[in-house]
């Protein structure tokens, strides 16, 4: 009976053990931000531009920031990181974390792009 008593025991403590233990999390797939300092043609101001995993697209202009002469090539510069930055801790709050970040100089004038790249946990 002893034996009995302590198999069940020992199987109840593996059973609970087992279906509490943390599964490995589905991901919920990427999300790229991409920041340009390109001026959009329709607007003429730069953007933040959201690509959700589902394919979506959102485009915010920040026709807050000042392009297009030397004088404001670096505040304007600083402007577009702090919406980034701004953009990155919003999606920080609801579970996405940064993973990788690749900056590139594109275009006539030598303009940043920044494309973060997050990840749901």
């Amino acid at each position: 009976m002893k034996k009995f008593t302590l198999l069940l025991a020992l199987a109840l403590t593996a059973l609970g053990a087992w279906a509490i233990y943390p599964g490995a999390a589905a991901s919920q797939g990427y999300l790229m931000v991409i920041g340009s300092g390109r001026q959009n043609a329709a607007t003429g101001a730069p953007e933040l531009t959201t690509v959700w995993p589902d394919g979506r697209k959102e485009a915010q202009p920040l026709s807050a920031i000042k392009t297009g002469t030397d004088r404001y090539s670096t505040t304007a510069a600083v402007e577009l990181h702090q919406a980034e930055l701004l953009k990155i801790n919003h999606l920080y709050a609801q579970q996405w974390r940064v993973v990788s970040v690749a900056q590139s100089t594109v275009g006539v004038g030598a303009t940043t792009e920044t494309i973060y790249l997050l990840e749901k946990r």
